[in-house]
């Protein structure tokens, strides 16, 4: 008899923003570094954080004010950055994938 394998465990985090819960392939982690929280690319230790990846409303710095304090201008900025495609400014819709 064989035994079935087991489903890979993926796991769950929270939007610091809309405070929705989802896998953590979703989201897009903001590191603390010394110079205040930041976007920074590939795997790094520490505290961190998580946004939705997918969604731009996430990503206004009034709704991460709370998570990042002083730092949100700077983290708003790295995430739409990141994705300018999500953001569609000359018809003032947002896009989603």
């Amino acid at each position: 008899m064989t035994a079935a394998p087991k489903p890979r465990h993926i796991p769950e985090r929270t939007c610091v923003a809309c405070r929705r819960k989802r896998p953590q392939p979703e989201f897009v982690r903001v590191t603390r570094t010394v110079e205040g929280w930041r976007v920074l690319a590939g795997n790094r230790t520490g505290r961190g954080a998580y946004v939705c990846a997918d969604s731009p409303a996430c990503w206004a710095e009034k709704r991460l004010r709370r998570a990042f304090g002083a730092s949100a201008p700077l983290v708003s900025a790295d995430l739409q950055a990141l994705n300018p495609a999500m953001n569609d400014t000359s018809t003032g819709q947002t896009m989603t994938s």
